[in-house]
């Protein structure tokens, strides 16, 4: 599998931590797509990773210029997150790659993404969802780029990221990582957001787990919000317990449902503080 991390214009020193993590659990193809005035912040694991200059890629769907998304807002924000993927796109399109695993900079993976590959279905993208009308781009798999491109191809530009891929699924291209245990007694809602845990047996964190755990960003709330609840996510995690365990070297978190640990592939950690998590 391959990973791939992007970084447009405003780098955080958080990503060398996800980095190191990726390594430390086994990842051979890590590539970062950047600017390559940035490349000197990864001159630490160049022997480790791959760096794409962002400027060397096509720019097919022109999205920057066509998006009316916010472009001032903290530099960018709202704009590249949604530019992202087309950057992802034109990557896997020129240099020839499939099977990419996409995480957040502020991601942590708790397991090498090739225990993943014999559960996916190549023929559709992952993502997960926390409501029936939102997902959150935590951690994405895109199989290849003519179903990258399918997809791409049915995106608003006038939509941010968190809206425009559960519009997109109605058209039976995109799946669920589940983000709790699936119950078939419960709301259908709950059964979308669970949907697919009995193939993966792992949760995946959207974003309110790693929210509960180590807080917002401080961007939006400087204060301390360990135990933050999100508001909107379906499942609330305040009402289970998280133990954490060393696996092959690796400190992993479970979430403890019904007296069951399930592993957590993966913690949104939205407060940046990565190391504290490692």
């Amino acid at each position: 599998m391959n990973v791939v991390l992007v970084c447009i214009q405003n780098y955080h020193s958080y990503i060398l931590v996800n980095i190191q993590q990726l390594i430390k659990l086994g990842h051979k193809k890590i590539y970062v797509l950047t600017h390559n005035e940035l490349f000197h912040y990864f001159i630490e694991y160049i022997s480790y990773i791959t760096l794409i200059d962002i400027h060397q890629l096509n720019d097919s769907y022109n999205f920057y210029d066509k998006t009316t998304l916010n472009k001032s807002f903290r530099n960018g924000f709202w704009t590249f997150t949604s530019l992202r993927f087309f950057y992802i796109y034109e990557f896997m399109n020129q240099y020839n790659i499939s099977d990419v695993i996409h995480i957040e900079n502020d991601v942590l993976l708790y397991y090498n993404c090739d225990i993943l590959h014999e559960k996916l279905n190549k023929k559709y993208m992952y993502i997960p969802f926390d409501t029936m009308t939102r997902n959150i781009a935590s951690i994405v798999y895109i199989p290849n780029n003519v179903i990258f491109k399918n997809i791409l191809d049915k995106y608003d530009f006038n939509l941010n990221d968190m809206e425009n891929f559960y519009k997109i699924r109605l058209y039976n291209c995109i799946e669920n990582f589940p983000i709790f245990m699936n119950d078939d007694i419960c709301s259908e809602e709950y059964k979308f957001v669970t949907y697919n845990f009995p193939t993966f047996k792992i949760v995946f964190d959207a974003a309110a787990m790693g929210q509960y755990l180590g807080g917002i960003d401080p961007l939006n709330n400087s204060s301390n919000t360990i135990g933050f609840v999100n508001e909107t996510c379906i499942i609330k995690y305040n009402n289970f317990r998280f133990i954490w365990k060393y696996e092959d070297n690796i400190k992993k978190p479970f979430l403890i449902i019904y007296d069951k640990e399930v592993p957590i592939f993966n913690l949104h950690i939205h407060s940046k503080q990565l190391i504290n998590f490692v």
